[in-house]
């Protein structure tokens, strides 16, 4: 199936540069989709390779049925490379892979394009290898560059790109979305799956990625934060050993902690964790030393932290420390 730029949801920006592009004939070389990992740029980039090589585009890019979409569903088009690194980064060799292809005659008279993603994981090496092509790319040709990460790109790459800017999506439109997708919306609670928007950042895809153990993370944290035990807090440290920083384990106590924050400085605040606001509020009267803000505060320090074992000993501290009632 190829995708059609409608299929891209919350972009509108993007989307509408994307087919002013495409309606006025003239489409830049070199393209950087730029923006938060998870938010459609891929999705974005993909279909506007489809409206490309299409050869009865409409308004929504490409129409699915023509020789050249078939052969783009199947994977088969050979005027689209898909470049995606082997290893953590982009090296140079897979740049000159793509440089040697595209030095070739195209096998269609259609235009020839590539999508390097993550663009933004090149090695410097590659990265000087692709300026290159960037300076000088061959006649037809385009170049999709997609990034999470711009700051850490070569600036004279991102100056020779014209940039579509993607954004993150609100919350309510990120649980839209989950809700209607079937490994999603028909497989998790409402409230976890409104708990997953909330905290995902604006990202559908990380979102998705926090939704697997949200449920129990919250649960387990739920139970530790209301009774404040030297127990519980000794077995939640347990779970944390050997399992390093498996995605969003911290989503869900940061959620939590925000929201006694919330509560516990009084008022009617708008919390996460909305269906469990009667249990939090009577929660919230019993703060930690220091008081639920700082605890906040800590733990969201310590999830800033890169992956180490120090970062494992700071979550041990935190759990004991909570126990210490103010």
């Amino acid at each position: 199936m190829v995708e059609t730029l409608s299929s891209v949801l919350g972009q509108d920006r993007a989307l509408d540069l994307l087919r002013r592009y495409l309606s006025s004939g003239s489409v830049p070389q070199a393209l950087l989709f730029a923006g938060e990992e998870g938010i459609g740029k891929e999705k974005a980039a993909k279909a506007f390779v489809g409206a490309l090589l299409c050869r009865k585009p409409g308004g929504d890019g490409a129409c699915g049925a023509c020789h050249d979409c078939r052969l783009l569903a199947s994977g088969a088009h050979p005027n689209f490379l898909s470049i995606a690194p082997e290893t953590q980064f982009l090296r140079i060799d897979e740049i000159r892979a793509l440089q040697e292809e595209l030095s070739l005659k195209a096998f269609s008279d259609r235009p020839r394009a590539a999508i390097l993603c993550p663009a933004d994981r090149m090695t410097p090496q590659a990265a000087n290898a692709l300026l290159k092509t960037l300076e000088e790319p061959p006649p037809e040709t385009h170049l999709l560059l997609v990034a999470h990460r711009v700051a850490g790109m070569m600036p004279t790459i991102v100056s020779r790109c014209q940039r579509v800017p993607f954004l993150p999506l609100p919350a309510g439109t990120v649980e839209g979305i989950l809700s209607g997708r079937p490994d999603a919306g028909s497989e998790y609670p409402a409230a976890v799956i409104r708990l997953a928007a909330a905290v995902s950042g604006g990202s559908p895809g990380r979102a998705l990625t926090l939704l697997p153990g949200l449920s129990d993370e919250r649960e387990a944290w739920v139970s530790l934060l209301s009774k404040l035990s030297p127990r519980a807090a000794v077995d939640l440290a347990e779970r944390w050993k050997g399992e390093g920083d498996a995605a969003g384990r911290l989503a869900a106590p940061l959620s939590l902690l925000r929201d006694l924050a919330l509560l516990s400085s009084g008022g009617g605040a708008a919390i996460m964790n909305e269906d469990l606001r009667e249990l939090l509020t009577a929660v919230s009267g019993q703060p930690p030393a220091g008081g639920w803000n700082a605890a906040f505060r800590a733990l969201l320090t310590i999830s800033r932290m890169p992956p180490q074992p120090q970062k494992r000993l700071m979550l041990e501290a935190f759990f004991f420390g909570l126990r210490e009632k103010g």
